[in-house]
């Protein structure tokens, strides 16, 4: 099928963009999810927040203590991210999806298919509320960690989230949801004991292996998107380039990172 025509865009204009249905009307009736301007809306104020209004903001003013703020949002995470898991798994998800094509069928055929659709739709709200981190990061004065990894990673998920749920809308996205949630029980778990001193000890030694535990979760979410990017499937392929694309340059990205920030700092301070 052709890319405009999985897009269910005909005549490709801004208008249609603006007014692009969803491949199934169930999604379309959420919040955020009948047009794509909300959420570009978003993104623009986002941006807006964490490169001009808020260093500007900060700029002659002390940092926010934040401390307790972050880790109720940590816990709010692992429990949020939990839900989402055990919720999948409720309405069908096995452990044997992930790098195999899943038969896609109407929302309605599924047994627990609106369910699904609401969960999808929790992630992608998840998604959005990560925003928050970056405004934590200029809030604290923290504004190197403002990267372009950071920002990217952010701002890509939320969008590829947001569309699947628009054009694709079946369980094959539920491997994807299902891993990076698992991945960020483990990252906010961390991140928690991290802002602790009495853990310091452990959250340091294990520091690197979250980055490779991100790695290796990208790695297999690019191993399902070539499952479904295969002829036999019948998945949204314009989705799931668009998924292969956005994995290839976030694995590049942390590969980047890790190296920088692991393998080249420990050489160089054997070497001095």
């Amino acid at each position: 099928m052709d890319i405009l025509q999985q897009m269910n865009l005909t005549d490709f204009t801004l208008y249609d963009l603006i007014n692009v249905k969803g491949v199934e009307d169930t999604i379309d009736r959420f919040p955020l999810m009948a047009s794509p301007v909300p959420s570009t809306i978003l993104i623009a104020i986002y941006l807006y927040f964490i490169y001009k209004w808020g260093p500007n903001y900060m700029e002659n003013r002390k940092p926010f203590d934040l401390k307790l703020v972050i880790a109720a949002y940590n816990i709010f995470q692992v429990a949020a991210c939990s839900y989402l898991v055990m919720s999948y798994i409720g309405v069908g998800f096995k452990f044997s999806f992930i790098g195999r094509c899943t038969p896609k069928l109407p929302v309605e055929e599924y047994e627990h298919g609106y369910d699904a659709v609401y969960y999808g739709w929790l992630a992608m709200c998840l998604r959005m509320v990560e925003f928050i981190e970056t405004v934590f990061f200029v809030l604290r004065k923290k504004q190197n960690q403002v990267s372009t990894l950071h920002v990217y990673h952010h701002i890509s998920t939320f969008l590829i989230v947001w569309w699947s749920l628009k054009l694709s809308l079946s369980y094959q996205e539920m491997s994807i949801m299902v891993l990076n949630s698992i991945v960020h029980i483990i990252m906010y778990s961390y991140y928690l004991l991290s802002s602790y001193q009495m853990f310091r000890p452990l959250t340091n030694r294990v520091k690197p292996a979250i980055t490779i535990i991100q790695l290796a979760q990208l790695v297999t979410m690019l191993v399902h998107v070539y499952a479904a990017l295969q002829p036999s499937c019948d998945a949204n392929k314009f989705i799931y380039v668009l998924h292969a694309i956005n994995l290839t340059i976030l694995i590049s990205l942390f590969s980047n990172f890790y190296i920088q920030t692991y393998i080249k700092k420990a050489r160089k301070g054997k070497q001095s």
